[in-house]
């Protein structure tokens, strides 16, 4: 084989994997990042016709486009369906979730960007004095499925509490209402979201003493190629904490849904 025959073909050889690269680079960077969330987490996540909106996805979002990634928000079925499919792959990032064991098997966390209280819900002229957990012990209680109040509560619940799980908030409300149970745990903030959409402020009240206060994170799937995007995710959420713009963005999507900070 002769010299300028060599030539060409180490020079074809090199332009295929130069083609090649270059189709990799412009496939990466056409892809969507499909994230996802409660659909009942008002503010920080909820559902709006076929999208996850909200404090969460609005943060994560801005932080994806400083990275140069396209993001598809998208609502995904029950918080139990969510986390299914971000264990499969077919969800790359969940825009809030709490710290568990069990979770951080199929998902890698950010740093906490934001607490979130869990209280307990109950009716009123049917209230109980509530200053521990041990309080809850002669009680009927209700939880959402798939969701946890720290890992310490959903401990106790297991071992101490005599409780009824139902897939929505609305069920767990409805039960409260008809007496059917003594509380309802659920977060601080979808509490007044669901009592100032539903104006039943007159119906439910909401013990002073928290159930937990609990660190929220935004998640990586463990099988998502955007994962190794963790890192740069990181540094531009700490920014944004240290700059105040977390803070504003929650309390501006409390304004878009109460009128006012809560």
């Amino acid at each position: 084989m002769n010299r300028k025959k060599i030539i060409s073909m180490l020079v074809f050889g090199v332009l295929i994997v130069f083609l090649i690269v270059l189709w990799f680079m412009k496939k990466q960077s056409s892809e969507e990042l499909i994230i996802s969330g409660h659909p009942q987490w008002a503010p920080i996540m909820y559902q709006q016709d076929d999208k996850i909106i909200g404090a969460g996805p609005e943060i994560a979002s801005k932080i994806f486009e400083e990275l140069g990634i396209k993001v598809a928000s998208s609502y995904e079925g029950s918080w139990d369906i969510v986390q299914k499919k971000a264990r499969e792959g077919n969800v790359d990032f969940l825009v809030a979730a709490y710290k568990t064991e069990e979770r951080e098997k199929y998902m890698e966390y950010s740093i906490p960007y934001t607490i979130d209280p869990v209280v307990l819900v109950m009716r009123k002229g049917n209230a109980f004095s509530y200053k521990e957990w041990d309080d809850l012990i002669t009680k009927k209680g209700v939880v959402t499925n798939g969701d946890s109040y720290g890992e310490g509560f959903d401990g106790f619940i297991k071992k101490s509490l005599k409780v009824k799980n139902v897939d929505t908030p609305k069920e767990a409300f409805d039960l409260l209402e008809s007496e059917q149970v003594d509380y309802f745990v659920y977060a601080l903030y979808s509490t007044k979201d669901y009592i100032f959409q539903n104006n039943v402020a007159d119906t439910f009240e909401i013990a002073p003493d928290y159930i937990s206060a609990e660190n929220f994170y935004f998640t990586f799937s463990k099988k998502s190629s955007f994962l190794k995007l963790l890192p740069k995710f990181n540094t531009i959420l700490k920014k944004y904490q240290e700059e105040g713009i977390i803070d504003k963005i929650i309390e501006k999507n409390k304004q878009l849904l109460w009128g006012e900070s809560s």
